[in-house]
């Protein structure tokens, strides 16, 4: 198997575990927030914007955010399904500027999470969030990594 699919599939593995470790703690300033593990934000962030739009749209009722928390939560909520494409894209490898455009749109909406979750919900990043960023980072430049570590000449060699 190719280096960079090595790589690849270390950073889906480790992608998939990160939804099952706690991704968000509690702060002081944020009590009653229990820490959420990586499904819970990932399931939240994807189907909370829709919920309270269809409430506002068949029940006249108002946001019950501010607008701009809404557009971070969606922007946060489409991080994973775009992420699966741009690996999905990447493992057909015909579409390699498909991917490096996705990869440029994810690295763009990383900073959304942070804003989001960690100065709008008073939280802090766990084990879970740093997995899911590192997992994502491994299957994004997978090819890259794999050519560098090459290139360095990271050979195994037995004595």
């Amino acid at each position: 198997m190719k280096r960079s699919l090595k790589v690849f599939w270390l950073g889906m593995f480790i992608y998939g575990i990160s939804f099952c470790l706690v991704a968000l703690g509690e702060t002081k300033l944020s009590p009653g927030n229990d820490p959420l593990f990586g499904f819970a934000c990932a399931f939240m962030a994807f189907i909370l914007p829709f919920m309270h739009a269809q409430d506002a749209l068949s029940h006249n009722v108002p946001l019950a955010l501010p607008a701009w928390v809404y557009i971070y939560i969606l922007i946060c909520g489409w991080i994973n399904p775009i992420f699966i494409v741009s690996a999905v894209l990447y493992l057909i490898g015909r579409y390699s500027r498909a991917v490096a455009i996705l990869r440029t749109i994810l690295l763009s909406m990383i900073p959304f999470t942070c804003i989001f979750a960690f100065y709008y919900l008073r939280t802090y990043p766990r084990e879970g969030y740093f997995l899911w960023i590192i997992g994502m980072l491994l299957v994004l430049f997978s090819e890259q990594i794999a050519t560098s570590f090459d290139s360095q000449g990271h050979s195994v060699s037995v004595a």
